[in-house]
């Protein structure tokens, strides 16, 4: 969605990969064909309608794994911090003396209240907004206030209640659940090296936009996961830098890898092998179980998060973040990052939000009892294959 900027930091991924990809999706252009599922697969509505179900997610995809919370860019200096609701579970983050991070439910001790608001920096502790009690970046409880009413009781049993937090390559990751471990590779699995080479731990936030819709938010991931809508909903938006139907998918594990061509990938017929670059031609999409999405977009990473209403089935909040490879510092450059968020926000939520909200409201009318995914939208399968494996397999919720 992006035209040129001219000379900018190059994220890299390993040049074979790229070669191996490019020549899967010139094969594939060549035959008019794209990646397939073996069969089509059938999606119940209920998926998307029931309570009972969004109740069973809440708990199992987005209280019981690891979910990503933002860029370390994002807490580049010590004190520097961010919180996170969207979960459910007040959490907050908050960046080290000695460079690491620190998570923790977001609630003081005394009284119960948020100890820290929005995003900002420290000055080298945290003072609760109630009643004053103190704490250090790690989160523990320094001082109580006033001290002589609560003799006996020690500050180390009233420190904040700590969560796992695992900073990979540029993403941040955190438990909401107190006491549950990140494995290392766990938040990213086969694709934590092909990420790495993006290098963003050194990119730079430029803008976010927080979207509140009216539909499931299973449907946000959905609008990603295939192309064979363009030439029908985005004629005037981004048809025109894409090859429509055609795509290149791979799954890892829970995870997986949706690649769509530019009509640009065409060019590099002509040019010599060496100089291939599959990320200056394509749009690479990958989703990370189980809400977010990390789109590389030419020149710069969009990441889309998405999660559930705590009550209301038909609702979600999406936020969606440009990432650039430097700071933008000259007009010129603010203009075009501009200029690209402009363009997603008209196809995305202009576009496909649109349709999404109007396929919510006809769900519950009795006209179907499942959506039917095609064998051409192998990435819709894989991610909604995941997310029921994941519901099964999880402990069933106590009585």
């Amino acid at each position: 969605m992006s035209c040129e900027l001219g000379s900018v930091q190059e994220a890299k991924m390993d040049h074979q990969t790229q070669l191996r990809l490019t020549r899967e999706l010139l094969h594939l252009i060549d035959c008019n064909e794209t990646s397939q599922a073996e069969s089509f697969s059938l999606n119940p509505v209920t998926r998307y309608t029931c309570v009972a179900h969004l109740a069973r997610e809440q708990a199992v995809l987005f209280r019981g794994v690891p979910l990503m919370v933002g860029l370390s860019c994002e807490l580049p200096g010590s004190g520097d911090y961010l919180t996170d609701d969207r979960c459910g579970v007040p959490i907050a983050v908050v960046r080290l003396p000695d460079g690491g991070l620190s998570a923790f439910i977001n609630v003081c001790r005394h009284r119960g209240a948020r100890v820290l608001d929005d995003r900002g920096t420290l000055t080298g502790s945290m003072v609760c907004p109630y009643h004053g009690w103190v704490y250090d970046l790690a989160g523990n409880l320094r001082t109580v206030a006033p001290a002589e009413n609560f003799q006996g009781l020690t500050c180390a049993e009233r420190s904040l209640t700590r969560l796992a937090v695992c900073e990979q390559h540029g993403l941040i990751w955190v438990s909401s659940v107190p006491d549950r471990v990140i494995e290392p590779l766990a938040p990213m699995g086969a694709l934590t090296q092909e990420i790495a080479n993006y290098h963003f731990e050194k990119f730079a936030l430029y803008r976010r936009v927080q979207l509140d819709k009216a539909f499931n938010w299973k449907m946000v991931i959905e609008t990603f996961l295939e192309n064979w809508h363009f030439p029908f909903v985005h004629r005037r938006t981004v048809l025109p830098i894409f090859l429509p139907s055609v795509s290149l998918f791979e799954a890892f594990g829970r995870h997986g890898r949706l690649i769509m061509p530019r009509r640009s990938i065409l060019q590099m017929r002509d040019e010599p092998i060496e100089q291939w670059s599959l990320l200056k031609h394509s749009l690479i999409i990958y989703w990370l179980f189980p809400n977010t999405l990390l789109l590389w977009q030419g020149d710069h990473l969009e990441t889309w998060q998405v999660f559930p209403d705590q009550e209301r089935v038909n609702r979600c909040t999406a936020q969606v973040s440009i990432y650039t490879p430097q700071a933008a510092t000259s007009v010129r450059e603010r203009e075009y990052w501009d200029k690209n968020m402009a363009l997603l926000l008209e196809t995305v939520d202009g576009e496909d939000f649109q349709i999404s909200e109007r396929i919510q409201g006809g769900l519950r009318s009795g006209a179907q009892e499942h959506l039917t995914f095609g064998r051409h939208e192998p990435a819709l399968q894989h991610f909604h294959r995941q997310i029921w494996l994941a519901l099964e397999e999880a402990p069933a919720p106590a009585d």
